[in-house]
């Protein structure tokens, strides 16, 4: 077995590509790559629409109204940028076996593991930028809902599975 110049492991005539990255790992890594990038994904904004026009049916042709597509994805990672704090984002979710939209609920622990509870998602913005990761198992659509008053609240969404 052997790896070749572009990272290819070759095992009797076989070829295997070599993993670099960290992947899915059982314990932590240390964080020791902080080279520069030479290209990134350039950061895309979901559109935030008010909670009467979501579309039950899909069908809307209007920009954050269908909600966006999860892809079975296990969480979800929203990042706000505001210059205030008058804004507040929640968000709803859409299952297609019930074919409408619901505010979505996370779960949190009270002082005990028994006392499991669960509030609304509802994220009130900060002068500046604030990353959330949100578990969403099971969701098929999510929609970003603002609260009447959107001023200048940038949202950004990306999915990851693990």
């Amino acid at each position: 077995m052997g790896v070749n110049q572009t990272g290819i492991v070759t095992s009797g005539g076989a070829y295997m590509k070599g993993h670099t990255g960290y992947g899915r790992t059982r314990r932590p890594k240390a964080l020791t790559n902080d080279s520069s990038i030479a290209s990134k994904e350039t950061a895309k904004t979901v559109t935030t629409v008010a909670a009467g026009v979501l579309n039950a049916n899909l069908t809307d042709a209007v920009a954050g109204e269908n909600g966006y597509s999860t892809e079975n994805q296990r969480f979800l990672h929203i990042q706000m940028e505001n210059d205030g704090t008058d804004d507040t984002l929640t968000l709803y979710a859409y299952n297609y076996a019930f074919g409408t939209w619901a505010p979505y609920y996370l779960e949190i622990a009270g002082p005990t593991s028994a006392d499991a509870s669960r509030v609304i998602a509802t994220f009130t913005t900060l002068n500046g930028e604030k990353l959330i990761i949100v578990p969403i198992e099971g969701i098929d659509r999510i929609a970003f809902v603002h609260d009447g008053t959107l001023n200048d609240m940038v949202v950004r969404a990306a999915c990851t599975s693990f």
